[in-house]
């Protein structure tokens, strides 16, 4: 048997890795290299405790007050677009509370396996940059910490199986020294892991490549269609059969479905970070920012500062207004932190459904394709466990309750328009959460 992957970054190799580890034959197509999109510069959480859709109650207020502020933590891109304007309707929908619950309650419970998925990861060999504090939660004023309080009871009816607890501001402050004096208290979690996301995929990378994996970079799948009882993918001088395809493309999954005729609902979340080399005077520990939405990771050389959601967004230009504001919210918060005045900067693309749950599954009509994307802020919490739902669904034939909850049948539709030339596949989006030369974006 022969598996295709299209797609290298953290979910598309940790699918790869599956089937690998099984004794399949996988090819990974790489539009860019591995690892150069979304996953590249993110926080790199494995976060049972930040396991939550985004789209919920209050989320569309929030975002209309920020319209006039796009470096606020949630932004809309205003567009005419009717593919973007139906994925905003039907964004809507889903922020009603019973949606925001069922949507909660199934990412909990995948999130309650995906530290035992990385643990697995790591046992077939897999090195990777892992650490495991406990995530701290800051507050700032009486409204965060009531919201962080309803949070964590909205966690725990859902099933959240961690431990989280209620510091007061000296239990705070001896956490992390370095927070700001205003500090009133904040929410400790258990449980909770990063690893460092460029090292995850360079790791598998590796790891692939020596098992006799074909990895092939700087080859975008340019077309995909069936060839008798087999699938043809082409990119740029290479064409590959295989038994299976897995789509695993982030944004890009949206073209390479239309080849076949069917539209799903994707839209690109682009997010920013900035790393700066580690600093005495820093934290020392991971932290979430509620009221900016800013997450810290402590690396063991490196911080990294990430936030900002920008849903419809068209490139990866660099915006240094919303780079600077989450600059801004992490020197509010730590005030004796010396940043470096050059920090490595970046910009991604995290794919993004209406009801804030992946799409993990077989495409309807299209024997031996499955689709894994749309894992918004959790490709790295979910990838490993995304890898092993999918090879036991395609080679067990095992259900399972979590692929149906991210079975992609409940968004896919048939295309009514044309699907895109050979040629125009080639060349399509940029907005695929590949890497692009850093540039200012329009204010």
């Amino acid at each position: 048997m022969r598996v295709i992957v299209i797609g290298g970054g953290a979910v598309g190799l940790c699918v790869a890795e599956q089937f690998v580890s099984r004794g399949i034959e996988v090819t990974v197509l790489e539009r860019d290299r591995c690892g150069a999109g979304a996953s590249e510069g993110n926080a790199g959480w494995i976060t049972p405790s930040l396991s939550i859709p985004v789209p919920g109650p209050g989320v569309i207020g929030a975002s209309l007050r920020w319209l006039i502020k796009p470096s606020g933590p949630l932004w809309i891109r205003p567009t005419l677009s009717a593919t973007m304007l139906a994925w905003i309707a039907a964004f809507v929908v889903n922020c009603r509370r019973p949606a925001y619950r069922r949507g909660l309650a199934t990412l909990q419970r995948a999130a309650a396996l995906a530290g035992a998925a990385f643990d697995r990861l790591a046992s077939r060999g897999a090195e990777f940059e892992l650490h495991e504090d406990q995530l701290l939660f800051p507050v700032f004023d009486s409204g965060e910490l009531e919201h962080l309080c309803r949070t964590v009871e909205e966690l725990r009816r859902a099933g959240a199986r961690q431990s989280l607890d209620r510091l007061s501001r000296g239990e705070v402050v001896a956490l992390e020294p370095a927070l700001e004096s205003s500090v009133l208290g904040g929410i400790l979690a258990d449980d909770e892991r990063r690893v460092r996301p460029e090292s995850l995929t360079a790791g598998l990378h590796r790891m692939l490549v020596s098992r006799g994996a074909e990895v092939l970079e700087q080859s975008p799948a340019t077309s995909i269609r069936r060839d008798g009882p087999r699938w043809l993918v082409e990119s740029y001088g290479w064409v590959g059969r295989g038994d299976a395809v897995v789509i695993a493309g982030g944004v890009d999954s949206v073209r390479l479905l239309a080849e076949l005729g069917m539209r799903l609902p994707i839209v690109a979340a682009k997010g920013y970070s900035r790393t700066y080399p580690r600093d005495p005077t820093g934290p020392r520990r991971p932290l979430y920012l509620e009221g900016p939405k800013v997450a810290i990771s402590v690396f063991d050389n490196a911080v990294r500062v990430s936030g900002t959601l920008e849903l419809g967004a068209r490139s990866l230009a660099l915006s240094s207004r919303r780079l600077a504001a989450i600059t801004a919210a992490a020197r509010r918060a730590l005030p004796s932190w010396q940043m470096t005045a050059r920090p490595s900067d970046w910009a991604g693309m995290r794919p993004l459904s209406p009801d804030g749950l992946p799409f993990v599954g077989p495409v309807p009509g299209a024997d031996g394709v499955h689709i894994a994307s749309a894992h918004a802020m959790l490709g790295i919490t979910l990838a490993p466990l995304t890898g092993e739902l999918l090879a036991a669904s395609l080679l067990d034939h095992r259900a399972d309750e979590l692929l149906a909850a991210f079975d992609p049948r409940r968004a896919l539709r048939p295309l009514l328009r044309p699907a895109p030339s050979r040629g125009g596949s080639a060349t399509a989006g940029r907005a695929d959460g590949t890497r692009q030369q850093p540039q200012e974006e329009p204010r």
